[in-house]
């Protein structure tokens, strides 16, 4: 990975500005890709420490509830962080100040809404309008909702300068924040499945993390102080932005995260379980990539379209080629290590962990196509961006479960992952705005996801 990193920038635009933006993007992307094993060593040890400590059930609740988290985030998504990122205002305190007071103000909306789908879950929980044997019919499941929810509102007042940080690529801070607040959840998380808490000690962890990431942002990273503040200009650009993210983000959730939300109707309680846990890893796997494009690729995207869109096309293939690369290489290794690895990691109860992942592993396959939304997005059309999500959102939201009654489990599952395959057309239309696509670059793409389909209904 990092060869191929070293590559993009001594063959990139980057590399004639040493000591400006090649030297940030370097930098990052070591900080970056360092930052993301540590995370991953660590989300390893602590998932394996936590089968032996609580019930598979666990995971299936705690899968839920997150996802019922997201959902409330995306649905009041207006890209405040992408706001920062990108606005040319992003030096002037007032901005910052004004983001973050709406970054409050979203997020005690959000928790709002958490409480209602929490009472809505229990309502319809009470009426038993849920299988019986579905995770949603567990009654502890509106009461994990509720708690995780409050994450939400501890984090509202964490520092907008952790974006300002990604703004410049100074990600050294952000990493080290996030490994702490990481390792400091996983102790107590650890401690409290130990003495007995069960899924509470998920939740427990989860609003630790919480804590010490909102303290510790506004201690570790410089910038103007955080003041309750409203400036209409700023407010305004913000929402500008930010108003077609709202519904881009609620058809990404179902995207994302809509599997979670369904397929806890579908299946039962403890194969749902199983199918969460390997939604953590594939999630984990994507964001080796996520990471790169959103910290690293976004901003870098955002400063070549401000000073030199030129050469924004050469800058778009040499980031396409390590994208392509990492992302074959991770869904393939999923599809043909899986099994294998999970069953000398896990209990002999989490044995179809594995099996799960497999069928998920076409979902790495998609983030080259993402890539192109992220110039898109970098370049301030987030209506076409909308338009992308919402087409790939609705799609799953009818698609799935038809394939799940009249497929099964297996075909809608996979459907499930190559669902955002639906809107390439329209993201090659609108992607050619901004940069030259590569036809022979997108069969490629196409060709490794027939070769995985193949695989998975052949010999899987």
């Amino acid at each position: 990975m990092k060869t191929l990193i070293a590559f993009f920038l001594r063959h990139s635009p980057f590399a004639r500005r040493e000591g400006s933006l090649r030297a940030r993007v370097e930098k990052g992307s070591v900080f970056t890709l360092g930052g993301f094993g540590v995370s991953q060593s660590l989300r390893l040890v602590s998932n394996l420490i936590l089968t032996r400590l609580v019930v598979p059930e666990a995971f299936g609740l705690m899968a839920v509830a997150v996802s019922i988290n997201i959902w409330a985030i995306m649905l009041t998504d207006i890209g405040i962080g992408s706001s920062v990122i990108r606005s040319k205002n992003s030096n002037d305190p007032a901005f910052v100040q004004t983001a973050w007071t709406m970054k409050i103000a979203r997020n005690l909306l959000v928790w709002l809404l958490i409480m209602v789908a929490a009472l809505l879950v229990w309502l319809l929980a009470r009426a038993r309008a849920f299988a019986p044997e579905s995770i949603y019919a567990n009654p502890m499941l509106p009461f994990v909702m509720a708690g995780a929810g409050a994450q939400l509102l501890i984090g509202a007042f964490s520092s907008i300068n952790q974006a300002l940080a990604q703004r410049r690529l100074a990600l050294s801070r952000v990493v080290m924040l996030e490994i702490g607040s990481q390792l400091a959840a996983m102790m107590v998380t650890i401690g409290f499945a130990a003495a007995g808490f069960g899924v509470w000690a998920l939740v427990i962890g989860m609003l630790a993390n919480a804590s010490v990431n909102t303290l510790a942002s506004h201690l570790v990273f410089p910038g103007p102080p955080m003041r309750f503040r409203l400036r209409q200009e700023y407010v305004s650009e913000i929402f500008n932005f930010g108003k077609w993210l709202v519904i881009a983000s609620f058809f990404g959730f179902l995207v994302n995260r809509g599997d979670q939300v369904l397929f806890g109707g579908f299946m039962s309680g403890e194969r749902f379980s199983y199918y969460a846990i390997a939604g953590i890893w594939i999630t984990a796997a994507s964001t080796v990539m996520q990471t790169l494009v959103g910290r690293i690729l976004f901003p870098a995207f955002s400063e070549v379209i401000r000073e030199r869109p030129g050469n924004l096309t050469m800058v778009y293939r040499k980031a396409r080629a390590v994208i392509d690369i990492v992302s074959v290489g991770l869904a393939f290794g999923a599809f043909f290590l899986s099994e294998p690895v999970f069953a000398i990691l896990y209990p002999d109860n989490f044995s179809r962990v594995g099996y799960y992942v497999k069928l998920l592993s076409p979902f790495l396959l998609l983030t080259p196509f993402r890539l192109i939304n992220t110039v898109v997005l970098a370049g301030g059309d987030s209506r076409s961006f909308t338009a992308v999500t919402v087409l790939a959102g609705a799609t799953m939201l009818v698609l799935t479960p038809v394939c799940f009654s009249l497929f099964g489990e297996k075909a809608a599952i996979v459907a499930f992952a190559l669902i955002e395959a639906v809107s390439l057309p329209i993201i090659w239309r609108i992607g050619s705005k901004w940069v030259k696509i590569d036809p022979l670059v997108e069969m490629r793409m196409l060709a490794a996801i027939a070769a995985l389909l193949f695989l998975i209904f052949t010999i899987q």
